[in-house]
């Protein structure tokens, strides 16, 4: 079913399932090619040279600190907004913002595609004073405007789509790094949260055309002790609303202002059960939470502007769910003792279906590509969610003597839970899906650096059948393994999660 078009890129409103990358990044200087001037040449966009800040001047209200512990008391949450919100952005060597490498014409293969710009994954150094858990990792990346845009642990910045050049950036506060970003935007406007390496307390919104903090809240966070990881909140932009949760408490927020516009907890939802949230999504207008309690489970669904309840599911132990898949019908993850995902009908929370992994002997691929050793946070799932299907990677396989491994895509149908079928045509890498519209599905497969160029391709909706769109360069292959793959008009922007098969923090096809 044809989506309605995305409220940033005017694309449709496909989006891969699940959280926010649960993991910051570290600084490091801009990146200069060896042998070469660390100043643009003539012609060339200007980047921030030697001993100038990396950011133009937006971003957070000020420098940050340590945030404090949680709070003993439940009161309304505080509200940390400044007064015009002009940043103080000394950034100094510990910046992970790198210069990004005009290509210009094509790199490393004949493909239709041919590289732009790329940007290097900063190298790794000492972070003096700068907390950051994961250095290089990717918590979000989107399509906003004329720029592609990427949050990682030292901040949020910008580069133009045209040329590569640096739009904005807004860093963290110092002594901070961000810990996890909402997956979804409303027209523009996001939110992030950043905190100490003791604990992730503040959430901010991010106008992600100018890149200004427009404002930051806190809220009540576990305060780690000794070596265990860092918990990053439950964060969703669902509508004009921010929902966070945060272990027991969830708080809704206004999108445009910070506002608290309600408050709750798992003990105040479901009195005398000594219940607590074990999981939340939030998108469009539905949150789902699901519980953990000493016996059986729940599931309700909240209006995310009021956090009233709108519908309550009681489950027995054979029907547990660990999590949330999806929102928009919700999709619940297995449970303890059993290996069923649950799809409900989202105006009643009632079960209409379920299917098992493997499916019809297809396994899934279901491993989060934003794991980290570093934090505790939600999990990214690579699949679609439509209103009728879900499009799901199956389990890679390796490939004999090509050092890759290959996928397919499976569609199940959500009113029944049945498999309606497996892609074909495929050239042996892996698939990465990229959105649903009214023409089918849009994937890119990877490919490698030796032999098979990626290539962006569509799904048919009916068949499962793969037609190719375009061919890329050599240069880029692997890149789209565990990366978010994004495209306009022609345009195809891979930002991957993590640096490890990677080369490139953003490589930008067109």
């Amino acid at each position: 079913m044809p989506q309605p078009p995305h409220p940033v890129t005017g694309q449709p409103a496909s989006y891969p399932v699940g959280g926010q990358p649960p993991h910051p990044v570290a600084g490091q200087p801009p990146y200069q090619v060896a042998g070469q001037s660390p100043y643009p040449a003539a012609g060339q966009p200007t980047y921030p040279v030697a001993g100038q800040g990396a950011y133009p001047p937006s971003g957070w209200a000020g420098p940050g600190g340590s945030p404090p512990a949680t709070p003993k008391r439940r009161g309304r949450l505080a509200l940390l907004l400044a007064g015009g919100l002009v940043a103080v952005l000394a950034v100094g060597a510990g910046t992970a913002y790198g210069v990004s490498r005009l290509i210009g014409g094509g790199s490393g293969g004949d493909g239709d595609l041919k590289t732009a710009w790329v940007l290097d994954f900063p190298e790794r150094q000492s972070m003096t004073g700068l907390t950051a858990f994961d250095q290089e990792d990717m918590f979000g990346a989107w399509l906003v405007g004329d720029n592609v845009v990427r949050a990682q642990a030292d901040g949020v910045l910008a580069y133009r789509l045209s040329d590569g050049g640096q739009a904005w950036g807004a860093p963290a506060p110092d002594g901070t790094s961000v810990c996890v970003a909402a997956q979804a935007v409303t027209d523009g406007r996001g939110a992030v949260a950043v905190g100490s390496d003791k604990s992730c307390n503040t959430v901010a919104g991010v106008d992600l055309n100018s890149g200004k903090v427009t404002w930051q809240a806190r809220f009540p966070a576990p305060v780690i002790e000794g070596r265990d990881t860092l918990t990053a909140p439950d964060l969703s932009v669902a509508g004009q609303q921010v929902i966070v949760r945060s272990e027991d408490t969830m708080i809704g927020l206004s999108l445009a202002s910070g506002k608290q516009l309600w408050r709750t907890t798992g003990k105040k939802l479901l009195p005398g059960r000594d219940c607590g949230f074990k999981d939340m999504r939030a998108a469009d207008e539905l949150v789902v939470v699901t519980y953990g309690c000493p016996r059986g489970g729940e599931v309700d669904a909240l209006d995310p502007a009021t956090g009233k309840v709108r519908w309550r599911q009681r489950l027995p132990e054979s029907k547990l769910i660990d999590g949330v898949l999806g929102v928009q019908p919700p999709v619940g993850l297995p449970g303890l003792g059993h290996d069923a995902y649950t799809i409900r009908d989202p105006r009643t929370g009632k079960e209409v279906a379920s299917f098992t992994d493997p499916i019809d002997g297809v396994e899934l691929w279901d491993v989060p590509p934003n794991r980290s050793n570093a934090i505790d946070g939600p999990a990214i799932y690579e699949c679609l969610v439509s209103d009728d299907t879900l499009y799901y990677p199956t389990f890679p396989k390796p490939v004999p003597g090509t050092g890759r491994s290959a996928n397919q895509i499976v569609a199940i149908d959500l009113a029944t839970g049945k498999k309606r079928w497996i892609s074909s045509g495929h050239s042996g890498s892996k698939v990465q899906l990229i959105r649903q519209d009214e023409q089918g599905v849009l994937a890119w497969e990877a490919g490698d650096r030796k032999k098979l160029p990626p290539r962006l391709v569509r799904i048919d909706p009916a068949t499962g059948k793969v037609s190719v769109v375009a061919e890329g360069p050599l240069s880029a292959g692997f890149e789209g393994e565990s990366a978010k793959v994004m495209e306009r008009d022609g345009v195809v922007v891979i930002v991957p999660w993590k640096h490890v098969v990677a080369d490139r923090a953003i490589t930008v096809l067109r």
